[in-house]
This record gives C-alpha cells, structure tokens and sequence, in this order.
C-alpha cells in the first residue's frame, strides 16, 4: 500500500512524473524485454523491505524495536542525440531534488515517523540515458505485546 501512496505523492509533487510513475511490475516487464521507458523523465518506486534499528527491547511482557521501511525511486531520463546521456545530467539533478521534496517530511497518518532520504545514486549515464536511484526510509516500529 505505501508504494501506491508514493507513487500518488510522487505524481502530485512533480509534474514533469505525472501518469509516469510506476511499481516494480512494470520495471519488471521492460527488464524482460530489455527495453527503456518510452517516456522521459520516468520514475519507478519499488519496496526495499525492511532495515532493523538495533536488537529491540523487552520488558513486561512487550517487545519493541525501530525498524525502517525503505523504499527506492528509480529515475530514468533521456539525452536526446546524446551516446553517453552526459547532457541529462543537469535535468536529473533537478528533477532528484523534486522528488526528494515531494517525499521526505511526509508520511501515512498511521506511520510513527516520516519519510527521510537514506541515499542517492547514479546508476548508469549510457545509451542515451540516466538512471538515478534515490532510497528512502519511513519509521516504523515492531510492538508485540504477550
């Protein structure tokens, strides 16, 4: 579910993504064709699972432990006439900087935290094209109770 809401977020916060912005499926489906989005600038938001804060505390019959959801937003931009992509890179930088905006300080109403960058990175500036990777985190927590 949160990746449909980032995905919605991502939409809404940056219009040169709007109606190109999808899940894992679809990145999926263009790996298997050995294909690029069609479209540019693209963005696919995909789960990383789940990063655990320390080994938890028990106490009174509870247990409690921080943990991050993480979450990637792979960017994809094209350089037209461009072999190396080289010329996408200063509408990337603007373009991650968008994203980032859109994401971090914001989260569900039932999420104990917000959602923060973790990372970013350049993938691949080849073919024509830029691949970005951004990573992020939501806090969450563990709460068992016996």
């Amino acid at each position: 579910m949160l990746v449909a809401d980032l995905v919605g977020r991502i939409e809404a916060g940056v219009s040169t993504l709007a109606g190109r912005t999808e899940t894992a499926a679809e990145l999926s489906e263009l790996i298997r064709r050995k294909a690029l989005p069609q479209a540019s600038p693209f963005a696919f938001v995909l789960p990383l699972g789940l990063h655990a804060h320390g080994r938890g505390e028990a106490g009174a019959g509870a247990f409690i432990q921080a943990v991050d959801e993480a979450f990637a937003v792979i960017l994809f931009a094209r350089a037209s006439g461009d072999i190396t992509g080289g010329k996408a890179l200063p509408g990337i930088d603007a373009l991650v900087w968008a994203v980032i905006e859109a994401i971090c300080g914001w989260g569900p109403d039932d999420a104990i935290g917000v959602f923060h960058l973790r990372r970013g990175q350049l993938l691949s500036a080849e073919a024509g094209a830029v691949i970005y990777q951004l990573d992020f985190g939501l806090q969450q927590q563990v709460r068992i109770v016996a």
